[in-house]
């Protein structure tokens, strides 16, 4: 641990403490009494002193980074997965590497590959299925913990909300507001368990209320909303009246089409998003979502990795969710097809 200003032992001489000291301050302050860390990185600070991380890593065998594996961080839910993630790493004296796989099975191979490569000392990963995956496969024969964030599963640690259950409470306050005709708009199925997940609670949700089976909208991405499709659906008496989007960035994206085609959003259309994402409560009006917590979910999932690597059993965790009742849902709209004469 040198730097061009200043070396460990100036720091150690200064502070009036070990050399020994001075590397328990940087690599496991935890262990340090605090008056005593507050001197020697006061000390550090005024001498310019950086620890030598790579030299460290080298004579420890440790690199106290954690890896992250998201499918985007263009979605503000993942961004907020990583804040938390790296929080909690840094409190423990960690760092974090991320990459992205944009949703597609040969990127989370190649991404846990690299992260393997660069020896990360434990992996917080989001796949797009955890079933017959052979990135968990890759993962655990590296010899690193892994946790997944997001997904859920009977046989792979991880930190999620219950997505099925999440989703048959939107279609409740759906139906509360007289919504009959509501379909599910997602992105590929294939990339995404979580959203089929939420298709499956959707469904659930319309059979145990004795609603007409949910209609499916599958849009080519999971961020972006295809007009075409979007006005196909639109079309003739069975149109429906509410849409639940799998993830706040498409609902956002989908109000914006359904606009442009000449819906007024909540008068015509309700939309409801998934995530519960901050930018929500911003948009006019505010966005209706079923909220899960993201910056929790990374904090959890990395939390998780810090105990396993002290020995602790790695125990899946389900966290809670919330309805926001926006301003994008409203009362089912009368339409000439359901007036009685």
């Amino acid at each position: 641990m040198t730097s061009p200003r200043a070396s460990i032992l100036d720091i150690a001489r200064t502070a009036q403490v070990s050399p020994a000291t001075v590397s328990r301050a940087f690599n496991q302050p935890q262990l340090v009494n605090p008056q005593t860390l507050a001197r020697i990185l006061s000390v550090a600070h005024d001498a310019g002193f950086r620890p030598n991380r790579v030299g460290s890593s080298l004579r420890s065998g440790s690199t106290r980074t954690l890896g992250l594996v998201l499918p985007t961080l263009i979605n503000p839910v993942f961004a907020e997965c990583f804040e938390g993630a790296e929080a909690r790493a840094r409190s423990d004296g960690y760092s974090v590497m991320v990459t992205t796989t944009g949703y597609d099975r040969q990127r989370e191979r190649d991404a846990v590959s690299l992260l393997l490569d660069h020896r990360v000392e434990g992996i917080v990963v989001t796949v797009t299925h955890t079933v017959r995956n052979p990135v968990l496969e890759q993962i655990a024969a590296g010899g690193v913990p892994y946790v997944l964030a997001y997904n859920e599963s009977a046989i792979h640690p991880c930190v999620s909300v219950d997505n099925a259950r999440a989703a048959e409470d939107v279609i409740a306050a759906l139906a509360a507001l007289g919504h009959h005709t509501i379909a599910v708009v997602t992105g590929p199925l294939a990339a995404s368990d979580r959203a089929g997940l939420r298709l499956d609670g959707a469904r659930r949700a319309a059979r145990r209320l004795g609603l007409p089976a949910p209609c499916h909208i599958e849009l080519p991405s999971h961020t972006e909303a295809c007009s075409t499709t979007l006005a196909d659906a639109l079309e003739g008496p069975s149109a429906p009246t509410a849409m639940f989007c799998s993830n706040d960035l498409l609902a956002a994206a989908v109000i914006a089409a359904v606009s442009a085609l000449g819906q007024h959003v909540p008068r015509d259309l309700s939309v409801c998003g998934f995530d519960g994402v901050p930018f929500g409560a911003h948009m006019v009006p505010p966005l209706a979502s079923l909220a899960q917590p993201s910056r929790d979910i990374g904090a959890l999932a990395c939390d998780l990795l810090l105990g396993a690597l002290l020995g602790a059993p790695l125990v899946s965790r389900c966290l809670p969710h919330r309805f926001i009742a926006g301003g994008t849902v409203a009362a089912a709209p009368i339409r000439p097809a359901h007036l009685v004469e």
